[in-house]
């Protein structure tokens, strides 16, 4: 479904009476990140760097940081939580912005990843989403199941949005369903995004983008393309690429 017919649909919904206090909120996501499963499924690895990896970061409760969305039936800004809980990356803070405009149906991204800090605008294009027919309980949301793939990753991705909160956006890069994404995993629990908390009206401290975003501009074909050439010479050379790239 685009996501002008998607924006279609928010607003008829809107129009229809569904709670419109639920149109304007921000989100706090538990960022959870399993490099033992990750690992151990990367062929490319020598035995011994997995060996190695999995000594220095293995933990079977995994590594996380919180995350933050603000969301209003225009617009989405996403970044990192208060206090910041770095421990999967415990060497710095690194930026990472995401703004989604959906009024003019146009993105920014402003990171840094692969040894650089990128500014990257385009048009925004929605995944191509298959909705099933699986609902689970998200504080006290009840959610619908749809399933992705991103294929310069190679990830399977796995989502759970709420209808009852009707915008088309979500954490990380994730939008485009008829309800805000409350949780989300990739290749079966490698990684796992979910919302620890809600809160609905306007944000007492709204998310801005650095004043000065000094970085490589980019477009959104351009930034892949980088992505897909990182990924292939990591695993020519037998490099785990998630280390300068997120997962």
């Amino acid at each position: 479904m685009k996501l002008k017919h998607l924006v279609t649909l928010v607003l008829i919904l809107i129009a229809s009476g569904i709670k419109a206090q639920n149109i304007v909120g921000e989100v706090e996501y538990r960022y959870k990140i399993f490099y033992d499963k990750i690992y151990s499924s990367m062929p490319h690895l020598t035995q011994q760097e997995r060996d190695r990896i999995l000594l220095t970061w293995g933990n079977p409760d995994g590594y996380s940081t919180r995350m933050k969305l603000q969301f209003w039936p225009d617009k989405s800004l996403y970044t990192y939580g208060e206090p910041y809980e770095v421990r999967s990356y415990s060497w710095q803070v690194e930026d990472y912005f995401v703004f989604n405009n959906l009024a003019e149906q146009s993105y920014l991204k402003y990171m840094d990843q692969m040894g650089k800090t990128y500014v990257v605008r385009d048009n925004l294009t929605a995944p191509k989403w298959r909705v099933m027919n699986e609902i689970r309980d998200i504080l006290g949301h009840m959610c619908m199941k749809a399933v992705s793939e991103d294929p310069i990753k190679g990830q399977k991705i796995t989502a759970w949005f709420a209808s009852d909160i009707p915008v088309p956006v979500g954490p990380e890069e994730l939008f485009g369903l008829p309800g805000l994404i409350l949780a989300y995993d990739i290749n079966d629990g490698m990684l796992i995004v979910e919302a620890e908390k809600i809160a609905f009206g306007e944000p007492s401290e709204i998310i801005t983008l650095p004043k000065k975003m000094k970085g490589k501009e980019v477009s959104g074909t351009e930034y892949l393309e980088l992505v897909k050439n990182f990924i292939q010479n990591s695993v020519e050379s037998k490099q785990a690429w998630m280390w300068d790239l997120r997962y």
